[in-house]
């Protein structure tokens, strides 16, 4: 009898334009999202390798100037081939599945030019964006068709599952048959549901198969956490159609949670960990790092004449090379120094912003799913902070290899500029941090289960009564 009501189920939804209709747009959605996203990768991922290959050629012409010099098949001019005019690039390459979760990628810088010109505060270049309405509104991806669009379309398919054949006096005449109130409601909405959730894994699995080098465990992980959030909300769905007579009492309250689930409590969230671990002022920030410049500016012939006195090996040099290459750097490691301080209580806050958004996040399952996927993919903000970090490094790295000749107004040998690494040999190096799903996934599933079988004891007493 179930299997007759199902299919019988399956008919009435042939017949029924609202049902179709929705169905159609849960496709155009859905392979949409996924269009969307792999166009903003492949754009993005343009953008990147553009960059690269642009310094790449300014650090190839830098070079044959230097060998050039070194072989003297041309004279030395003060200003070519100076260690202070090194730029190399680094980029935040995000995973493969960076296209069904952009995340924070949009936002935040994903390249930067190394060059001992700059310090930690100006390694960041000034950002335009195409459109800024698009982040305003955030840009079509799985995520959100899946966390925020999804749950719309189940509460769409099924707040009237049973309400309207009550309405009708369909209802009675089921229960005649032996069937139970719980059986009728799980039959219809497994038929509405399902064709629901076949749409969704196809366009998951479409996603999947188009990204380049997709491990198996990672494709999996996707896969089990939306089929968990898909259960949360049909055993919340399940729970309020049954308990409601009339389809507009169990729409208003299945709204109510989505706006509770989908947006006040992300936001509560974000307001919670915000107020108890503040960001340092951006203002204090900027002030620090002007008043510290301006003070290297005016102290560079003393910085420069202490730090010839700690080593004086360095006095000797080509005196025709500009001054302002030596304070430039002085005034640079000065910046540097006089920042770390706030810039390192950004980082912290940071941190302990992410952490409380780790515990809050399961107040709801949207911000778990949300936070669990862009962190699959590399896109959020803690992926781009190690990225910020490692391009911090490299800084560093480059300006240790140049420091004693810019000091001393030398040049840097060849084998000394080839002996410094590429960017990507310092991200493969870094340690990545471990990403685990099972918490959000077990959280997700066993909260559905105990809807679901809450709502057939709930249906099963109301009906025994």
């Amino acid at each position: 009898m179930n299997k007759a009501l199902f299919l019988y189920e399956l008919l009435r939804m042939r017949r029924s334009l609202a049902t179709k209709s929705l169905l159609i747009f849960a496709i155009i959605a859905g392979f949409y999202s996924i269009w969307s996203g792999l166009a903003w990768q492949e754009s993005n991922y343009a953008s990147l390798i553009q960059y690269e290959e642009q310094l790449q050629e300014h650090a190839a012409k830098w070079r044959a100037d230097l060998v050039a010099i070194e072989n003297g098949e041309s004279e030395s001019s003060p200003y070519s081939a100076r260690p202070m005019d090194i730029q190399l690039p680094a980029v935040h390459k995000t995973g493969s599945l960076s296209h069904l979760a952009i995340g924070m990628n949009e936002i935040l810088p994903k390249r930067i030019m190394i060059s001992p010109r700059r310090n930690g505060m100006s390694m960041v270049e000034p950002y335009e964006y195409d459109n800024p309405m698009t982040l305003l509104f955030g840009r079509m991806d799985f995520v959100f068709f899946v966390t925020i669009i999804m749950p719309l379309l189940l509460i769409a398919l099924n707040f009237d599952v049973i309400a309207s054949d009550r309405a009708r006096g369909l209802y009675k005449m089921l229960l005649s048959n032996p069937l139970t109130e719980s059986s009728i409601i799980m039959n219809r909405m497994l038929a509405r549901s399902g064709l629901l959730l076949a749409i969704v894994m196809a366009a998951l699995i479409y996603g999947l198969m188009v990204a380049e080098n997709v491990s198996i465990t990672a494709a999996t992980a996707w896969i089990l956490l939306v089929g968990a959030y898909f259960l949360f909300w049909f055993g919340l769905i399940f729970l309020l159609v049954g308990r409601s007579k009339k389809g507009v009492s169990s729409l208003s309250k299945l709204v109510s949670f989505w706006l509770l689930f989908v947006l006040i409590i992300p936001a509560a969230s974000n307001s919670i960990s915000t107020y108890l671990f503040p960001q340092p002022s951006k203002l204090e920030l900027l002030s620090d790092a002007r008043f510290a410049t301006s003070e290297a500016t005016k102290r560079t012939a003393e910085l420069t004449q202490n730090f010839l006195e700690d080593h004086p090996e360095l006095t000797i040099g080509d005196d025709q090379v500009p001054g302002y290459y030596r304070a430039l750097f002085l005034s640079n490691s000065v910046v540097e120094n006089n920042t770390q301080p706030i810039v390192q209580a950004f980082a912290d806050s940071m941190h302990d912003r992410e952490d409380m958004l780790d515990v809050l996040q399961y107040l709801s399952p949207t911000t778990i799913m949300q936070r669990s996927l862009i962190a699959l993919a590399q896109t959020d903000s803690r992926s781009h902070a190690l990225f910020m970090q490692a391009a911090g490094q490299y800084l560093d790295k480059i300006n240790e290899t140049v420091e004693d000749q810019v000091l001393s107004r030398n040049r840097i040998t060849v084998s000394t500029f080839d002996q410094i690494p590429m960017f990507g040999d310092i991200w493969m190096a870094t340690a990545k941090p471990k990403i685990s799903i099972i918490g959000p996934f077990l959280f997700m599933l066993i909260f559905g289960l105990l809807l679901t079988g809450s709502s057939k004891m709930k249906l099963f007493s109301g009906s025994g009564e």
